[in-house]
């Protein structure tokens, strides 16, 4: 499947993730992106795949699997918002099912009125809100050059008050960017956006820059009154609605990296050699943990 996997989520518990933009389409290049730089940075907008084509995944995805999802997750591979028909995805699959649907996004488009209108048929939103600073914002996100912080700021403040679903903001504390003085800032923007709770996150997997993950999570989730969100997900991978270990590993890398008691489960699960790593995957250690990613081509 190109466009639909699925995995257990850190927030979200067992989730359906729908992806309608190509790998590494995005707004930011986030120092501690788990896929690697930015290769498209753009907020233009436009339909990089076809309603008809994500949908049918999607369908086929829920009739082969043997457990119903918590939730049906827009996220992919850069920022899901990029997606001009992310709209109408969100009302098709609505007319399918009643499973709950999120979007989990960087926040950056939301002061535009398209995306924020698109969005309002959703039940949980999660924008991120990493900085409230400009001078911090451009060191974290490295966001496209025609965004300020302001604006980011403005527009979930405002999709906050129209909202009528779930929000949560979440916020990603990186060591030495973000988790000094600019905690105090970003709590001050949360006093405004006002969000249902705080998912306080700090890097777990193997980040595209050499940073690390923060030492004060329990001091700023206090600070924050924030749901702290720093360890693995759990849950199994419900790998029935691929064909092959090789398409599962490729649908889920393409995502994020998996630690390796998570690949050896796909692997069982298709009876699949381990060989097979070798041509798709490179290993690599963080934070003390071994994990496995998509090679580079």
């Amino acid at each position: 499947m190109k466009h639909v996997y699925l995995a257990p989520s850190r927030r979200l518990g067992i989730s359906l993730g729908v992806s309608p933009i190509p790998f590494k389409t995005c707004s930011y290049s986030c120092v501690y992106c788990q896929l690697g730089r930015t290769t498209c940075k753009t907020v233009k907008r436009r339909e990089f795949f076809s309603t008809k084509e994500i949908l049918k995944e999607v369908e086929v995805a829920l009739k082969r699997l043997s457990a119903r999802p918590d939730h049906i997750t827009f996220v992919g591979e850069g920022e899901p918002t990029l997606a001009s028909n992310i709209g109408q995805l969100i009302e098709k699959i609505k007319e399918m099912t009643d499973i709950s649907i999120a979007v989990i996004t960087n926040g950056s488009l939301l002061f535009n009125e398209d995306v924020s209108s698109e969005l309002m048929d959703a039940d949980i939103v999660i924008p991120s809100l990493d900085a409230a600073s400009e001078e911090v914002f451009r060191r974290i996100n490295r966001p496209h050059p025609s965004l300020k912080i302001d604006r980011v700021i403005e527009g979930i403040e405002d999709f906050s008050r129209q909202f009528d679903g779930q929000l949560y903001v979440e916020v990603m504390l990186v060591k030495g960017y973000n988790d000094g003085s600019e905690v105090e800032k970003i709590g001050e923007v949360l006093k405004r956006i006002k969000p249902d709770g705080v998912y306080l996150m700090s890097p777990i997997r193997p980040p595209c820059e050499k940073v690390e993950p923060s030492e004060r999570i329990e001091e700023v989730s206090k600070l924050l009154k924030a749901f702290n969100v720093i360890t693995p997900e759990s849950g199994e991978f419900h790998p029935e609605i691929y064909s092959s270990a090789e398409e599962a590993l490729k649908s889920v890398l393409a995502r994020h990296p998996l630690r390796e008691e998570q690949v050896l489960e796909i692997l069982n699960y298709f009876k699949a050699e381990k060989t097979i790593l070798d041509s798709i995957t490179e290993r690599v250690s963080f934070a003390g943990s071994t994990y496995y990613r998509l090679r580079s081509t």
